[in-house]
């Protein structure tokens, strides 16, 4: 199984790419190879000399084909963000191993699930601040945790990944913030599974509910 982990920074939400990382790992998430470079967002930014000698990002992908054109499982913290810049330069099908619904699933009533604070609450490595490989570095380093806690190895998050939320996991925004999803009043629920901009796995949990 041919395991990718990756990270992007951007100059938007929508597009920009300054900044990329990727590491090839195994099963037991122990890194074989890595990459890193900042990147040509061919937008304006801040320092704009930062970037001026760097790739494109399709410079840089088209020099990187491997393996990014042979992987078979793309591992990230919010994963689904950083895919939609590269998607373009990955295989047709691939699966995803995201550490933040991994870490939804298993610490629910954690203070939040962004990767810097799961890095502090349990001794994570950490890479350069404000840099795409420290991001690469803390989540393989949060993946192995997660491995640790639950006794497994990639294959094993694969199939966590299937697993809906739990309705213990308490919700972090809105009228009922912090409240748990068991507890939430139904007409709420059916608000948020129809009409709410919220994340596939809660609204798979929030529907399991109905």
């Amino acid at each position: 199984m041919r395991i990718l982990v990756l990270d992007t920074e951007t100059a938007s939400l929508t597009h920009g790419v300054v900044d990329i990382a990727l590491a090839c790992v195994d099963e037991d998430f122990q890194v074989y190879w890595k990459i890193e470079s900042l990147i040509d967002p061919e937008c304006e930014i801040s320092p704009q000399e930062m970037v001026w000698d760097q790739p494109t990002l399709e410079e840089f992908m088209r020099a990187h084909r491997y393996p990014l054109s042979d992987v078979d499982v793309i591992v990230g913290h919010k994963i689904d963000f950083d895919i939609r810049f590269v998607r373009d330069y990955l295989p047709e099908r691939f699966e995803v191993i995201d550490t933040l619904k991994l870490s939804r699933h298993l610490w629910p009533d954690a203070e939040n699930h962004k990767l810097q604070t799961l890095r502090y609450t349990f001794g994570l490595d950490a890479g350069s601040a404000h840099r795409a490989m420290g991001d690469v570095i803390t989540t393989i380093s949060l993946a192995r945790h997660i491995c640790e806690e639950v006794g497994t190895d990639a294959q094993g998050l694969l199939q966590l990944m299937n697993a809906p939320l739990p309705l213990t996991t308490r919700i972090k925004f809105g009228k009922h913030k912090g409240e748990r999803l068991c507890d939430l009043p139904l007409n709420y629920v059916r608000w948020l599974v129809d009409k709410a901009d919220i994340e596939p796995d809660l609204r798979e949990a929030l529907a399991a509910r109905l």
